[in-house]
């Protein structure tokens, strides 16, 4: 009986270590092939397997090596997504997939300010000029692995997720709410998610 149960241990230790070591083998090719990435300077390849060997083991050193790899390499693709926005940017039209209207008040316009590091939003009287802060936000990534944390989507205090970028085939600024931040993840829009066009504002 005891050998019996010796021989079950052991088999079962050597299954063990068997897939552990099929599982550092695996988490060493994907970060191989992110290195390679890197190489090749397809940042966001190179984000997908660093996150991925990191999800294998987060504990171990290489998994460690994989997440810092990975958020560095984030700042580069994002610093450069960032400058693409900055601006002073007014308010055109809103809606949805659903329908889309011109902004029209004869006597506000509606401004957003980017910088590096905030989203500003003013209301911005036609005739004097003059600026009415409405809210500030903060430049924030929204950051989560299961969410595959290089998206370029931004969170802000009230927990809505919104995408900014310039639109196809046009010169206009595009802010697009893609879903909520929950305490079990977030949620995803599909259909009538909230549009708003910008036109730039040249100083």
């Amino acid at each position: 009986m005891k050998k019996c149960v010796l021989t079950i241990f052991l088999f079962g230790f050597s299954l063990l270590w068997a897939q552990k070591s099929k599982s550092l083998k695996n988490q060493k090719i994907i970060f191989d092939e992110a290195q390679k990435s890197t190489a090749k300077l397809d940042y966001a390849s190179a984000i997908g397997f660093y996150t991925y060997a990191y999800n294998l083991n987060p504990k171990n050193d290489l998994g460690k090596k994989a997440k810092i790899k990975s958020d560095s390499l984030k700042a580069l693709p994002r610093k450069k997504y960032v400058e693409s926005i900055i601006g002073k940017w007014k308010l055109n039209r809103f809606g949805s997939n659903w329908g889309m209207e011109n902004y029209k008040d004869s006597i506000n316009n509606q401004i957003l300010v980017i910088e590096r590091n905030k989203f500003i939003f003013f209301e911005q009287n036609i005739v004097t000029k003059e600026l009415k802060l409405l809210k500030s936000e903060d430049l924030k990534f929204l950051t989560s692995l299961d969410d595959e944390n290089y998206t370029n989507e931004f969170l802000f205090s009230d927990n809505q997720i919104w995408w900014f970028g310039m639109a196809k085939n046009s010169s206009e600024l595009l802010q697009f709410k893609t879903g909520e931040k929950t305490i079990n993840g977030r949620t995803e829009l599909y259909c009538g998610n909230s549009e708003l066009y910008y036109t730039k504002i040249e100083d």
